[in-house]
């Protein structure tokens, strides 16, 4: 993919590509976003137009034709490195001290060597620390490209010396009609239904067109707006819910994951179109909404132990008491 062909945050998209023209493109970058809004697809569309090869003047990189670019596409290009957070133990300390030691070595075929920091929700203060040490003298030829769901999740230290770049839904009819162009067998009426519950997230909504997770959007919805009003018996039962089988509990606490990053962001004046996001700004301190989110990203290791769901259930409502 290119730039060219990244749908949403318009604006975004032609200040990132004017610096890659210029060759102004800071050596560290920080996307935030809500899940679903493409912030790991355009953290790889940078990471190959550091690498691409391509010498035509008519040619923004990525090209996505040049060797580089076709090597980067199937994620085998030698100076493009990717650790995520969504996989055990990726940013722990050791993982950001071996990053930061191969970070003085030369790159092997391209100028730049490029380092992919995927779903930095998990990467904690130490680890942060380390990472801190190579950004405060980064060597030459080096792009450290960050995501995470809300960059006030990162180190005020580590924010200060990164660019960020904002990524957020389109408007839900726009949602529905790329997704329509790219699905035309699927039924415009459900899939524009979708994009309206899930606010124009264009990841949300075809994540919840394939698994059928209207059922868990809704009930991740009651639990959220109850827990912000303080409604313990309505948390209760609606916690109840997810009883039903792990894979709707799984998709219910992504879903509250997903609804707290929304009141993160809001909660500092950015703008969001969920208008749940925006209540609990106001009703909410922000320091209540990010216990909130410790408390949800705890549930969602406790989910991962086997725990008893009937249990489980009782005590997330528990957990939801901030």
């Amino acid at each position: 993919m290119r730039f060219n062909e990244f749908v949403a945050n318009d604006r975004l998209i032609e200040e990132i590509t004017e610096a890659v023209k210029t060759n102004t493109l800071p050596h560290a970058i920080i996307l935030d976003g809500a899940k679903g809004t493409g912030k790991q697809t355009l953290a790889k569309i940078i990471a190959r137009s550091f690498v691409c090869t391509s010498e035509g003047t008519s040619d923004i990189k990525p090209c996505g034709k040049c060797p580089a670019c076709l090597k980067a596409e199937h994620l085998s290009h030698p100076d493009i490195f990717i650790a995520n957070g969504n996989n055990t133990g990726e940013l722990t300390v050791d993982a950001i001290r071996n990053i930061r030691a191969d970070a003085y070595i030369k790159p092997n075929e391209a100028p730049t060597k490029v380092y992919l920091l995927l779903n930095c929700d998990k990467m904690l203060a130490p680890a942060q620390n380390s990472f801190l040490k190579v950004l405060e003298e980064p060597p030459a030829n080096v792009v450290f490209i960050m995501t995470v769901t809300s960059a006030n999740m990162l180190l005020q230290t580590v924010r200060s010396r990164s660019r960020l770049y904002t990524l957020y839904p389109v408007q839900p009819q726009a949602a529905a009609e790329y997704i329509y162009r790219i699905f035309p067998e699927k039924d415009y009426g459900d899939i524009l239904h979708t994009a309206q519950l899930c606010d124009g997230n264009i990841g949300k909504t075809l994540e919840m067109l394939e698994s059928g997770g209207e059922e868990a959007k809704k009930i991740a919805d009651e639990i959220f707006t109850a827990a912000i009003k303080g409604n313990e018996y309505t948390v209760l039962t609606s916690t109840n819910k997810i009883t039903a089988s792990r894979t709707l509990a799984v998709s219910v606490l992504d879903f509250l994951t997903e609804n707290v990053a929304e009141c993160v962001r809001a909660s500092v004046g950015i703008k969001t179109l969920s208008a749940v996001a925006e209540d609990t700004a106001k009703r909410m301190t922000k320091g209540r909404i990010l216990r909130l989110a410790e408390n949800i990203e705890r549930a969602k290791q406790v989910l991962e132990t086997n725990v008893n769901l009937n249990f489980f259930s009782t005590w997330l409502s528990s957990m939801l008491k901030v």
